[in-house]
């Protein structure tokens, strides 16, 4: 069953998870050969259902408090919206979110809250800029709420990775989550040690498919784009991405198997896989 990402991670629709079978691992290679001219000495993993499932639940306990926390600045401007009025502003707020991911700009819990304040017919040149700010913070702080836990696999496949000389990195696009709340999560789950470089787009300014995150991510890790793999959920910005630059392009079907073009070089459902697939390539 194919599926459709929306991007970093917020509020995505519930799609069939697709689990991993640990005893029957498979790997499928499209039918080109992957162009590669030296061995595979970097690894940049997406997080968003790549290292951590954004479609199980987990983020649930997130978006009350979200909503909360903008109805408490609308209230400071005079505005006391309805539960339903709060949740539609909501959906329109994440159709605003995918309209900027999918034309490469960043729209994080700033952006949210102008959109409200819009929504609501607040004009922003009159509201309390300190309260905007404060409010951003608490619809960021709210992910810290979420119940993350690594997908199957995760966790040992980089650990070992890293303990067999691979250079590992992240690249992620954010959106109300910002890099510096994922951070925790990856310094809870003892995956934080295991990455010499993290390249989030809230920080780095620009999302995937830019060439520029993965470029500065490649610098950090002291590889070229051909001396790496890259690996994520997204066709139109993972494997996009990686493949103009001449990476190694593996998409990632653990959570929902995207089928849209590009295609990947590799498609896995397990991380227990790469070790295999590292392997084969050198």
């Amino acid at each position: 069953m194919c599926g459709t990402s929306t991007g970093g991670g917020e509020g995505r629709p519930a799609e069939e998870i697709h689990t991993a079978a640990k005893d029957n691992l498979r790997l499928r290679a499209n039918t080109k050969p992957v162009a590669r001219h030296g061995r595979i000495r970097a690894v940049t993993f997406d997080l968003w259902n790549t290292i951590y499932s954004a479609d199980d639940g987990s983020l649930d306990p997130v978006r009350p408090r979200r909503r909360e926390a903008m109805r408490s600045l609308l209230v400071l401007h005079g505005v006391t919206p309805s539960e339903d009025e709060l949740r539609q502003a909501y959906g329109a707020s994440f159709d605003a979110y995918l309209a900027a991911w999918q034309a490469g700009r960043h729209y994080g819990a700033r952006e949210q809250v102008l959109f409200f304040l819009q929504w609501f017919g607040i004009d922003q040149s009159t509201a309390d800029e300190k309260a905007i700010l404060q409010t951003a913070r608490e619809i960021e702080d709210a992910g810290l709420a979420a119940q993350l836990k690594p997908l199957p696999g995760v966790r040992e496949t980089v650990e070992k990775l890293a303990s067999t000389g691979y250079k590992l990195g992240v690249i992620s696009d954010t959106s109300l989550t910002p890099g510096r709340v994922l951070r925790i999560f990856l310094e809870n789950d003892g995956l934080l040690p295991c990455f010499s470089a993290l390249s989030f787009s809230d920080e780095i300014g620009y999302p995937k498919p830019d060439p520029r995150i993965f470029l500065l991510t490649l610098d950090t890790l002291g590889a070229a784009p051909h001396e790496a793999l890259h690996i994520g959920d997204t066709p139109r910005t993972d494997i996009a991405g990686a493949k103009a630059l001449g990476m190694v392009a593996v998409r990632c079907a653990a959570v929902m198997d995207q089928c849209e073009p590009p295609e990947a070089d590799f498609v896995i459902r397990d991380h227990r896989e790469l070790m295999a697939l590292l392997d084969r390539l050198d």
